[in-house]
Protein backbone atom coordinates (compact mmCIF):
# COMPACT_ATOMS: atom_id res chain seq x y z
CA UNK A 1 0.00 0.00 0.00
CA UNK A 2 2.94 2.40 1.21
CA UNK A 3 4.35 1.86 -2.52
CA UNK A 4 0.86 2.52 -4.44
CA UNK A 5 0.22 5.31 -2.24
CA UNK A 6 3.90 7.13 -2.96
CA UNK A 7 3.58 6.03 -6.47
CA UNK A 8 0.21 8.21 -6.58
CA UNK A 9 1.49 11.01 -5.09
CA UNK A 10 4.77 11.61 -7.45
CA UNK A 11 2.24 11.13 -10.44
CA UNK A 12 2.25 7.55 -11.36
CA UNK A 13 1.55 3.90 -10.32
CA UNK A 14 2.86 0.99 -9.14
CA UNK A 15 1.85 -1.11 -11.95
CA UNK A 16 3.34 1.29 -14.45
CA UNK A 17 6.71 1.04 -12.20
CA UNK A 18 6.29 -2.68 -12.03
CA UNK A 19 6.14 -3.00 -15.89
CA UNK A 20 9.10 -0.43 -16.16
CA UNK A 21 11.12 -2.63 -14.15
CA UNK A 22 9.56 -6.10 -15.91
CA UNK A 23 10.79 -4.27 -19.47
CA UNK A 24 14.59 -3.23 -17.94
CA UNK A 25 14.96 -6.77 -16.82
CA UNK A 26 14.35 -7.87 -20.28
CA UNK A 27 16.78 -5.33 -21.49
CA UNK A 28 19.03 -6.75 -19.67
CA UNK A 29 18.34 -10.25 -20.47
CA UNK A 30 18.62 -9.87 -24.18
CA UNK A 31 21.47 -8.08 -23.97
CA UNK A 32 23.79 -10.95 -22.47
CA UNK A 33 25.65 -13.00 -24.96
CA UNK A 34 24.62 -16.58 -23.56
CA UNK A 35 20.67 -15.61 -24.20
CA UNK A 36 19.17 -16.33 -27.53
CA UNK A 37 17.33 -13.23 -27.98
CA UNK A 38 14.93 -14.51 -30.67
CA UNK A 39 13.84 -16.78 -28.13
CA UNK A 40 12.09 -15.21 -25.23
CA UNK A 41 9.46 -16.31 -23.57
CA UNK A 42 7.69 -15.05 -20.19
CA UNK A 43 5.44 -16.98 -17.83
CA UNK A 44 3.74 -15.59 -14.61
CA UNK A 45 1.06 -16.94 -11.99
CA UNK A 46 -1.43 -14.69 -10.51
CA UNK A 47 -0.05 -10.97 -10.71
CA UNK A 48 2.83 -12.89 -12.54
CA UNK A 49 0.09 -13.80 -15.18
CA UNK A 50 -0.84 -10.59 -15.48
CA UNK A 51 2.56 -8.94 -15.71
CA UNK A 52 3.28 -11.66 -18.49
CA UNK A 53 0.67 -10.54 -20.78
CA UNK A 54 0.93 -7.10 -20.35
CA UNK A 55 4.60 -7.35 -20.86
CA UNK A 56 3.83 -8.98 -23.99
CA UNK A 57 1.60 -6.06 -25.23
CA UNK A 58 4.12 -3.90 -24.38
CA UNK A 59 7.53 -5.78 -26.16
CA UNK A 60 7.70 -7.78 -29.37
CA UNK A 61 10.78 -9.39 -28.13
CA UNK A 62 8.74 -11.48 -25.83
CA UNK A 63 7.92 -14.50 -28.26
CA UNK A 64 5.85 -16.28 -26.39
CA UNK A 65 4.01 -16.38 -23.01
CA UNK A 66 1.76 -18.55 -21.15
CA UNK A 67 -0.04 -16.68 -18.14
CA UNK A 68 -1.87 -18.48 -15.24
CA UNK A 69 -4.48 -17.63 -13.53
CA UNK A 70 -5.58 -14.44 -13.78
CA UNK A 71 -7.23 -12.91 -17.25
CA UNK A 72 -9.23 -10.57 -15.91
CA UNK A 73 -11.88 -8.66 -17.64
CA UNK A 74 -12.30 -5.39 -15.45
CA UNK A 75 -16.04 -5.03 -16.43
CA UNK A 76 -16.78 -8.39 -15.21
CA UNK A 77 -14.79 -8.24 -12.28
CA UNK A 78 -16.73 -5.03 -11.21
CA UNK A 79 -19.82 -6.65 -11.80
CA UNK A 80 -18.88 -9.53 -9.68
CA UNK A 81 -18.15 -7.41 -6.87
CA UNK A 82 -14.28 -8.91 -7.00
CA UNK A 83 -12.43 -5.76 -7.00
CA UNK A 84 -11.36 -6.67 -3.18
CA UNK A 85 -9.71 -10.02 -5.23
CA UNK A 86 -6.79 -8.06 -7.01
CA UNK A 87 -4.27 -5.65 -4.81
CA UNK A 88 -3.90 -1.55 -5.39
CA UNK A 89 -0.94 -2.22 -7.42
CA UNK A 90 -3.17 -3.53 -10.33
CA UNK A 91 -5.52 -0.58 -11.16
CA UNK A 92 -4.51 1.85 -13.86
CA UNK A 93 -5.91 5.26 -13.82
CA UNK A 94 -8.15 5.85 -16.54
CA UNK A 95 -8.13 2.75 -18.71
CA UNK A 96 -11.52 1.86 -18.67
CA UNK A 97 -12.47 5.31 -20.00
CA UNK A 98 -11.07 4.02 -23.13
CA UNK A 99 -10.58 0.19 -23.28
CA UNK A 100 -10.92 -3.16 -21.43
CA UNK A 101 -8.38 -6.37 -20.66
CA UNK A 102 -9.47 -7.55 -24.58
CA UNK A 103 -7.49 -4.91 -26.09
CA UNK A 104 -4.06 -4.98 -24.20
CA UNK A 105 -4.61 -8.88 -24.80
CA UNK A 106 -5.14 -8.17 -28.72
CA UNK A 107 -1.63 -6.55 -28.55
CA UNK A 108 0.01 -10.11 -28.59
CA UNK A 109 -1.41 -11.27 -31.64
CA UNK A 110 -0.29 -12.97 -33.93
CA UNK A 111 2.85 -14.26 -31.05
CA UNK A 112 1.94 -17.26 -29.23
CA UNK A 113 -0.15 -16.88 -25.99
CA UNK A 114 -1.58 -19.71 -23.85
CA UNK A 115 -4.24 -18.88 -20.51
CA UNK A 116 -4.75 -21.08 -18.26
CA UNK A 117 -7.40 -19.98 -15.74
CA UNK A 118 -9.71 -22.05 -13.35
CA UNK A 119 -13.41 -21.69 -13.68
CA UNK A 120 -14.24 -20.94 -10.18
CA UNK A 121 -11.36 -18.39 -9.68
CA UNK A 122 -13.03 -15.23 -8.32
CA UNK A 123 -10.40 -13.02 -9.34
CA UNK A 124 -10.87 -13.80 -13.09
CA UNK A 125 -14.85 -14.33 -14.00
CA UNK A 126 -15.46 -16.74 -16.48
CA UNK A 127 -17.92 -14.58 -17.81
CA UNK A 128 -15.03 -12.23 -18.10
CA UNK A 129 -12.54 -15.01 -19.62
CA UNK A 130 -15.13 -15.95 -22.40
CA UNK A 131 -15.53 -11.97 -23.28
CA UNK A 132 -11.86 -11.58 -23.85
CA UNK A 133 -11.48 -15.00 -25.90
CA UNK A 134 -13.97 -13.79 -28.24
CA UNK A 135 -12.73 -10.20 -28.51
CA UNK A 136 -9.18 -11.27 -29.13
CA UNK A 137 -9.75 -14.33 -31.59
CA UNK A 138 -10.48 -11.95 -34.63
CA UNK A 139 -7.04 -10.34 -34.17
CA UNK A 140 -5.52 -13.40 -34.36
CA UNK A 141 -7.37 -14.25 -37.31
CA UNK A 142 -6.14 -11.13 -38.82
CA UNK A 143 -3.06 -13.03 -39.33
CA UNK A 144 -4.38 -16.45 -39.64
CA UNK A 145 -2.64 -17.81 -36.83
CA UNK A 146 -5.95 -18.27 -34.80
CA UNK A 147 -4.37 -21.70 -32.97
CA UNK A 148 -1.09 -19.46 -31.73
CA UNK A 149 -4.04 -17.83 -28.86
CA UNK A 150 -5.28 -20.64 -26.74
CA UNK A 151 -7.42 -20.09 -23.39
CA UNK A 152 -8.29 -23.14 -21.62
CA UNK A 153 -10.43 -22.89 -18.23
CA UNK A 154 -10.73 -25.50 -16.14
CA UNK A 155 -13.79 -26.14 -14.45
CA UNK A 156 -14.49 -26.29 -10.70
CA UNK A 157 -11.29 -25.11 -10.22
CA UNK A 158 -9.49 -21.86 -8.38
CA UNK A 159 -6.85 -19.74 -8.46
CA UNK A 160 -4.17 -22.46 -8.69
CA UNK A 161 -1.61 -23.53 -10.96
CA UNK A 162 -2.15 -27.42 -11.21
CA UNK A 163 0.20 -29.58 -12.17
CA UNK A 164 -1.50 -30.35 -15.15
CA UNK A 165 -1.39 -26.65 -15.89
CA UNK A 166 2.70 -26.88 -15.40
CA UNK A 167 2.65 -29.52 -18.05
CA UNK A 168 0.79 -27.74 -20.55
CA UNK A 169 3.20 -24.73 -19.81
CA UNK A 170 6.39 -26.60 -20.88
CA UNK A 171 4.71 -28.53 -23.73
CA UNK A 172 3.86 -24.53 -25.04
CA UNK A 173 7.43 -23.53 -23.71
CA UNK A 174 9.14 -26.14 -25.48
CA UNK A 175 7.11 -26.43 -28.85
CA UNK A 176 7.65 -22.63 -29.18
CA UNK A 177 10.68 -22.25 -28.10
CA UNK A 178 13.04 -24.97 -28.04
CA UNK A 179 16.15 -25.61 -29.84
CA UNK A 180 15.50 -25.14 -33.38
CA UNK A 181 12.88 -22.41 -33.23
Amino acid sequence: MTASKFNLWVGRTLWGMMLRDDLMALDYLASRPEVDAERIGVTGMSMGATRSWWLMALDDRIKTGVAIACLTRYQNLIEHEMLKAHGIYYFVPGLLNHFDTEAVVALLAPRPALFQNGGADGGSPEDGIHAIESAVRPAYRLYGKEDEFQSVVYPGQGHVYTPEMWQKTLQWMNERLGKGK
